[in-house]
């Protein structure tokens, strides 16, 4: 399969928007044709002049996209998603992995706000694929998700799986205000326990079900967030189901005291 490398000429303040980066279409071209795809940024610019391209054949199972350097102010990356892997091997901007259906996307390092998230005039965010944070997360991260994953090894900000109907956010850290606003479905794990609103939220209730176990003693789920708690079996899981306010029957699961 083929892998894809873009590696930052130099750090840049300037917003960049790579949604029109998308890995299936960058398969079919050359080095030089990739380098030449201009990019809607605040100035018109060819993606070679920010940053280097390399194209190679390579022994992966599925093709891949490479992102090394600074890429914090690189957003929309993973716009649409839907097969192979994207990796960044550091931060990231906001709104990465927007409305993907497939495929993987793994951040080494932090990722911005809306990650996971719809964009535009979009109603749906993530809507299938897995999406991992090595670091941590800003708000709004799994805005509207309807289906797939989402694990973040660091903390979360605000409105963290707001609006969600379906899927799975695993969080290895803490979380910010306004948890699950507006919920209808899906799941949230947590490894920090919270307080939720009690006028959203039913009261907290032992769980242990199938599901459970196949969702939390995976090796792989356990790579992605090594410094949680997720696999100690000292405290019950506890589940609470909401957000009444839109008779939502979402969960989320966190750890007994």
């Amino acid at each position: 399969m083929k892998m894809i490398t873009l590696t930052r000429n130099h750090t840049c303040e300037e917003p960049i928007d790579v949604s029109s980066l998308r890995l299936d279409h960058l398969l079919p071209l050359s080095e030089t044709e990739i380098a030449k795809l201009r990019l809607p940024s605040c100035r018109n610019v060819e993606l070679g002049e920010l940053f280097q391209v390399e194209s190679r054949s390579s022994k992966n199972a599925v093709p891949r996209l490479n992102l090394r350097g600074d890429c914090h102010r690189v957003h929309h990356l993973g716009h649409q998603h839907r097969e192979g892997a994207i990796h960044i091997e550091g931060d990231v901007g906001d709104f990465c992995g927007d409305c993907m259906t497939g495929g993987t996307i793994t951040v080494e390092g932090n990722a911005g706000d809306h990650l996971g998230g719809p964009t535009g005039t979009r109603s749906i965010g993530m809507n299938g694929g897995l999406l991992t944070v090595h670091g941590s997360v800003g708000d709004f991260a799994g805005h509207r998700m309807r289906r797939g994953e989402i694990r973040i090894a660091g903390n979360a900000g605000d409105s963290l799986g707001a609006w969600q109907v379906a899927g799975t956010i695993v969080v290895g850290g803490t979380v910010g205000r306004h948890l699950a606003y507006a919920m209808r479905r899906g799941t949230v794990v947590l490894s920090t326990p919270v307080q939720l609103a009690v006028n959203r939220f039913t009261a907290a209730i032992e769980i242990e079900t199938p599901f459970q176990q196949l969702l939390l003693q995976r090796g792989d789920l356990a790579n992605s967030l090594p410094d949680s708690n997720l696999a100690d079996s000292t405290n019950p899981w506890l589940v609470s189901r909401g957000d009444r306010a839109v008779n939502g029957i979402g969960e989320v699961w966190q750890r007994g005291q």
